[in-house]
């Protein structure tokens, strides 16, 4: 697809997001493999079973990856409890070049409690999948709530933001660890060591340059 045809695809994506119509997720083929052959590697993810979990989601499908979406009752042994909200970002075009949701998911959360529309009313957290990156979940009953925010703001606003600096920062982590390997790969980098590996100077983060 062109540039006109994805941008008009996420739009629909959006719409579909904010209308509340998720979809079972369907991942390309080529994205599917290379996300199999990354997470499998080095036996960080023993097998496909996180990949087959994921795929049982439904959710919205964007061209960064995946949108999941889930409401369920906030009590699990009671039915009739009132429903809460749940969305988990899975960026299927960042993971197969850096294969460690863990680590992905501690920058993730990093960067959006330091970009300048931060809401503390919408507080991240980690997700239920191990493929994805950050999480939100709605209060008691106020699920239309988080939606028109995720709708409105942070996937059209805040989102691209940390996507860019997210891929940045794993470049330059990845360049950086190629440059000191003794033979030219990264694998030290994937290997987490301490929480917020990948996390820097805020400082230094673009957006807050605006």
């Amino acid at each position: 697809m062109n540039s006109d045809q994805i941008k008009a695809a996420d739009e629909k994506s959006l719409q579909s997001l904010k209308n509340g119509r998720p979809t079972k997720l369907v991942l390309p083929r080529k994205i599917k493999e290379a996300l199999e052959k990354a997470l499998s590697a080095g036996g960080r993810y023993p097998g496909d079973s996180d990949l087959t979990g994921y795929l049982t989601l439904q959710g919205h499908m964007f061209s960064f990856g995946t949108v999941s979406e889930e409401s369920h009752p906030s009590d699990p042994d009671d039915d009739e409890s009132p429903l809460v909200l749940c969305y988990e970002f899975v960026p299927t075009s960042l993971l197969p070049a850096f294969p460690n949701s863990g680590q992905l998911e501690d920058l993730f959360m990093w960067l959006y409690r330091n970009h300048p529309l931060y809401n503390e009313a919408f507080e991240c957290d980690e997700g239920f999948c191990h493929l994805s990156v950050i999480s939100f979940k709605s209060e008691e009953d106020e699920g239309d709530g988080l939606r028109a925010w995720m709708a409105e703001i942070f996937l059209p606003i805040i989102w691209p933001d940390l996507f860019r600096e997210g891929s940045r920062i794993v470049e330059e982590k990845k360049a950086a660890a190629i440059a000191a390997s003794h033979d030219g790969s990264f694998e030290e980098l994937l290997v987490e060591r301490y929480r917020d590996q990948l996390c820097d100077d805020k400082a230094e983060l673009t957006f807050h340059l605006a």
